[in-house]
């Protein structure tokens, strides 16, 4: 690449890898965390990392969420059936071919 030319953008951290014969863009990086160590290597450690954890609270968040709903769908199921119990109905299969 020695017919490259590296520019910084200062307000993105973009770096443009610049053809100095034609001025062509051969290739842009942008930064992989917002605050970059300077190492591309050590920023993607960094974010294959946090991106573990990140991962770990949502599956621990949909956990919480999955056994509140289950709770609620519980107790709505407890309150029907003690409903329907307390009416006197009975509740049984129905056939389909009891149906007109």
């Amino acid at each position: 690449m020695d017919d490259a030319h590296q520019v910084k953008c200062p307000c993105c951290n973009t770096i443009l890898i610049v053809d100095r014969k034609t001025g062509k863009i051969l290739d842009e990086r942008r930064p992989i965390l917002d605050q970059s160590t300077g190492d591309r290597y050590q920023d993607a450690l960094k974010k294959v990392r946090e991106r573990g954890s990140v991962a770990e609270e949502k599956f621990q968040k949909f956990q919480s969420d999955r056994k509140t709903k289950s709770a609620k769908l519980d107790a709505l199921f407890k309150d029907t059936l003690k409903k329907v119990e307390e009416s006197g109905e009975e509740i049984g299969p129905v056939n389909p071919y009891d149906r007109d």
